[in-house]
């Protein structure tokens, strides 16, 4: 995960779609971010 995010930092939005709910945390610990009533995670980079 952390060579995929490597390649991915420089991109400015990522959208992942998680299909197992236990899976989040482990998303979470790169960033991505869960919305109320979304069930995709997003990161985004404005950097």
């Amino acid at each position: 995960m952390k060579r995929l995010m490597g390649y991915l930092d420089k991109v400015l939005y990522v959208k992942i779609m998680p299909s197992d709910p236990n899976t989040i945390p482990f998303y979470e610990r790169y960033g991505f971010k869960q919305y109320e009533n979304y069930s995709a995670m997003v990161i985004k980079n404005f950097n």
